[in-house]
């Protein structure tokens, strides 16, 4: 047996819970909104950090390095292309010729 005056604790407290329960139960639209404002917040945030490291390596002098980096990397990137293009090609007119 449970003591009455521990039965009537759990009943108000049992009573509390259920009215808080009724009390959160914000609906899909609050549920939505709060999904795009922390997303909003994730977008911010990460702008914050990219415009931070930026800076950083402009103060410090490694970003202009970095952009010679991609620059030659693109031009590599280019010729790569054009090579794989030339042979495709040549390998198309040779078994054409076969």
């Amino acid at each position: 047996m449970i003591d009455p005056e521990l039965r009537h604790y759990l009943s108000g407290l049992n009573q509390n819970l259920t009215e808080i329960k009724n009390q959160k139960s914000p609906g899909i639209w609050r549920a939505f909104l709060n999904g795009m404002f922390s997303a909003f917040g994730y977008v911010v945030g990460l702008a914050l950090m990219v415009a931070v490291l930026v800076w950083i390596l402009n103060a410090t002098g490694l970003l202009p390095e970095f952009k010679n980096q991609v620059k030659d990397f693109k031009t590599f990137m280019t010729k790569a292309e054009k090579l794989i293009d030339a042979g495709q090609k040549q390998q198309e007119s040779g078994s054409m010729v076969k």
